[in-house]
């Protein structure tokens, strides 16, 4: 029979308890001069759980940069953008990708160290390696590649189109940006203030010294490899820091007093191919590219198999790049020390490169998500002469300037676009109003959509006369500098041709020519990979006995090498959904009247809606503006794509007025 006492919990006193081994040990304080000081111990190494890669092993270096606030930042930064929009689950942040890129980094870098000692690479090299990884992205702003689109290109020709609103920037003239910027300019800027938030500095002037320490934080002889422990030379000093940076660049970090042209962290010819782990120079198959695709697809489409094989297979030869673009084989032995593969990964280095395309076409460059794009960069640029940030000595600046300092770029993140939203301020009404619509799901319409063919396109078709003709007519506009201009021009030229009664303004829509391909526009970028003969016994024979890597035989993988390596086309959005059919209606109209070489020359210039003045044939004329308020004065609409991750060739930086060829009228 069951007792009828109740069952009663026997508490143990916590000092009896074998609790107490657990019990996290407090941190190791000294204080040295002025500064009170903590050390790493390796009893702080953990392993962190990771969606893709399931464990990512953590050293006491590691966490010290992973807690600081500017890598906190990174995850309120969405790595995908405005694909969430598109796909639901698309919500990674940069804080996860990082320690991925680090986590691959390291894997690569070890496993290279491993099979080919004979390179001379240490456990630092492989450590310094994988904070390049970890850090490679810490300068990204609001919605990663979008904020960089946004300040480079629409912003300056929004502010063209609205001059009076440059007078708003009044309050922080002194904030001046000078030249071209991109995320990792403010890595370098940001890569700084991580050290300087753990009390330490970069001293150019003792390179191979442990860094400076400058305040309270992490002792300076406790940055160091942890594994294997005991080890000599093992604190990080200043030039490794600058050899990390220039892991992230991918080329020489400019210094006073050091020569450009050459890597400074790691002078040794033998080493080169460290820098090519987390940004790859040659072909563009890196560490980054492998985690992000893995990632990246595992948020839109479900889990899919990492590409190991690309890792676990490279190897370090002597390979040869092309001569016009390399200064070092211009002036140097010829070679490279470069990262190759066995010629039998040839498939899964061109399925790699396709995963490219397939992303930008599925979500990157996904009609739906660059029309959320769209919507977001109205909403900033709409936003940006009113709004100011506070930094945290007080001077206050616009999210457009935030990468003047570290410290500006520190307070900006993905939550400026609900800030905006909530704001009061009777200036931000329109882009209040704006940000109803995101909220709703109340996204800008793609009313054209206009696949162009390319020269590599026609030979899919045998024959056809059809096509080809069609490839030389896309082709004229491939070769415009100012693609989306000339179309915006012309759609509104054509609407005078319009039978239909309604009006159709500059602001009702949206042109945005779209740009896919597998890394190196129309050329293939397995060509620029090396590859060497299988189980090579070379590889791990003395370095001068290094086997030369040769360019992958196409004729012998005719197979698996496509024709075409590019996707190019035009999109037409609209801002008012009413308007879609009429929008659709005189794109096309246009489009054939055009192809017929039937329409007039479209000017660009200054002063009126976007930029545009309608014109007949006559003389172009360009106004001289010497006033840009600190701004890049890209003739650039407010309709340009924002640029995917390797695809920075499709900023425009060209001048306008853009050349119109006129195309003769067939019999």
């Amino acid at each position: 029979m069951a007792s009828s006492q109740p069952f009663r919990l026997i508490k143990r006193p916590v000092e009896t308890s074998s609790s107490l081994a657990s019990i996290k040990k407090k941190p190791r304080l000294k204080t040295s001069g002025d500064y009170n000081l903590r050390e790493l111990t390796g009893s702080e190494s953990c392993q962190t759980n990771d969606e893709v890669h399931q464990s990512i092993e953590l050293c006491p270096v590691m966490k010290a940069l992973i807690d600081t606030k500017v890598f906190q930042r990174l995850r309120h930064i969405r790595q995908l953008g405005t694909s969430e929009y598109l796909y639901n689950c698309a919500t990674g942040n940069r804080f996860q990708h990082s320690l991925g890129v680090a986590h691959l980094a390291e894997m690569m870098c070890k496993n290279i160290k491993k099979e080919q000692p004979n390179l001379g690479a240490t456990d630092k090299d492989v450590f310094c390696v994988k904070l390049a990884g970890l850090l490679h992205d810490v300068g990204h702003g609001p919605y990663s590649h979008l904020y960089e689109c946004f300040r480079e290109n629409m912003l300056p020709n929004y502010l063209d189109n609205h001059p009076e609103l440059k007078a708003a920037y009044d309050d922080c003239k002194d904030l001046k940006i000078e030249g071209r910027w991109s995320h990792e300019d403010s890595s370098m800027l940001m890569i700084d203030t991580v050290l300087a938030e753990l009390g330490l500095e970069i001293d150019l002037r003792n390179m191979d010294h442990p860094l400076k320490q400058i305040g309270d934080g992490v002792d300076a002889a406790t940055m160091r490899v942890f594994k294997p422990p005991n080890q000599n030379n093992s604190v990080l000093t200043s030039r490794d820091w600058v050899f990390i940076k220039e892991c992230i660049l991918g080329k020489p970090l400019p210094l006073p007093g050091f020569d450009n042209k050459d890597f400074i962290g790691r002078t040794e010819a033998t080493k080169e191919w460290l820098y090519d782990i987390v940004s790859n120079r040659h072909s563009g198959l890196d560490v980054d590219k492998v985690d992000y695709f893995a990632r990246d697809s595992r948020s839109a489409f479900g889990p899919e198999p990492i590409e190991y094989k690309l890792i676990e297979d490279a190897r370090v030869a002597k390979g040869q790049c092309d001569k016009e673009d390399c200064p070092t084989c211009q002036r140097g032995p010829g070679f490279h020390y470069m990262i190759c593969y066995p010629e039998k990964r040839v498939p899964a280095a061109m399925k790699f490169f396709r995963k490219r395309l397939d992303l930008h076409d599925a979500v990157y460059q996904n009609k739906k998500t660059v029309a959320a794009e769209c919507l977001l960069y109205d909403i900033l640029c709409s936003a940006d002469p009113f709004i100011r940030l506070k930094s945290d000595d007080g001077v206050s600046f616009p999210p457009s300037r935030a990468v003047l300092k570290s410290e500006f770029l520190m307070k900006l993140d993905d939550s400026i676009i609900p800030l905006i939203g909530h704001s009061t301020d009777q200036n931000l009404e329109e882009a209040r109003a704006l940000f109803e619509r995101l909220r709703r799901h109340d996204m800008y319409k793609c009313a054209v959509d206009e696949r162009l063919v390319t020269d590599s396109d026609r030979y899919y078709e045998d024959d056809n006369e059809e096509l080809e003709e069609k490839c030389k007519r896309d082709k004229l506009l491939l070769e415009m500098s100012d693609l989306e201009t000339y179309v915006h021009n012309g759609m509104l030229l054509e609407k005078q041709h319009c039978e239909s009664p309604f009006p159709l303004d500059a602001n009702d829509f949206i042109v945005r020519k779209y740009d896919m391909h597998y890394g190196r526009k129309h050329r293939n970028p397995v060509s620029f990979m090396r590859f060497y003969e299988k189980d090579n016994e070379k590889l791990v024979g003395p370095l001068e006995t290094l086997p030369r890597a040769r360019k992958y035989d196409v004729s012998k993988w005719l197979g698996i090498t496509p024709i075409s390596f590019r996707r190019v086309g035009i999109r037409v959005f609209c801002r008012d959904p009413s308007k879609r059919d009429l929008v659709n209606q005189v794109f096309h109209q246009w489009f054939e009247r055009m192809l017929r070489g039937e329409v007039g020359e479209a000017e660009f210039t200054p002063g009126s809606p976007f930029g545009l003045e309608l014109r007949g044939d006559s003389d172009c004329e360009e106004e001289d503006n010497d006033d840009n308020d600190g701004f890049q004065q890209d003739t650039v609409p407010l309709t340009q794509e924002s640029v995917g991750e390797g695809d920075s060739e499709n900023h425009i930086d060209g001048p306008s007025p853009i050349p119109v060829r006129h195309r003769s009228r067939r019999p």
